[in-house]
């Protein structure tokens, strides 16, 4: 067998190889349009980033537990300062 009959047989599995690269990288593109699609948009067209669902609702969270916190606080200061006042 000679360089050329090598040459020969390699061509169609080089040949294949690519197009089967090819449709992968399209298979792939197709993938990467649909998952950005069904992302949540974190940054508006203007630049702004934005929050998550999963954020937006950790931030609720602790803003409700900070409110609750400083009320609390709010409460032990008054007593202190009607004690205070006896």
């Amino acid at each position: 067998m000679n360089w050329s009959d090598a040459l020969k047989a390699i061509i169609p599995v080089v040949v294949a190889s690519l197009a089967w690269l090819l449709g992968e990288v399209g298979s792939f593109n197709t993938r990467l349009t649909k998952i950005e699609g069904s992302m949540p948009t974190l940054i508006t067209p203007q630049g702004v980033p934005t929050d998550s669902p999963l954020s937006a609702e950790a931030r609720h969270k602790l803003k409700e537990e900070i409110y609750k916190d400083l009320h609390d606080l709010q409460v032990r200061i008054k007593l202190i300062e009607e004690r205070a006042k006896k």
